[in-house]
């Protein structure tokens, strides 16, 4: 089960939009070096998103963002076997 919570609609979500990063990712033609960079790229442009909205400073922002990134990087890799049969 996610770690995040136990809200089975939160984890739906998140499961789901996972499933279909990942799916991308795969059809991207990037290798998955070159995939992860790009997940680090977008998660940096959601924090300043976030920051221009006015939740914190791009600085507290990007911190945050790394912080979940860790948090999902946490997760079992059973959390999608689900949404990638």
């Amino acid at each position: 089960m996610l770690k995040l919570g136990t809200d089975p609609a939160l984890v739906d979500k998140l499961g789901a939009l996972a499933a279909q990063v990942v799916e991308e990712a795969l059809a991207s033609g990037l290798n998955w070096d070159e995939a992860i960079t790009a997940f680090g790229v977008a998660s940096q442009a959601i924090a300043m998103k976030a920051a221009g909205q006015g939740v914190g400073t791009p600085e507290q922002c990007a911190a945050h963002a790394r912080s979940r990134l860790q948090l999902g990087m946490e997760q079992g890799p059973d959390v999608l076997k689900a949404y990638l049969s």
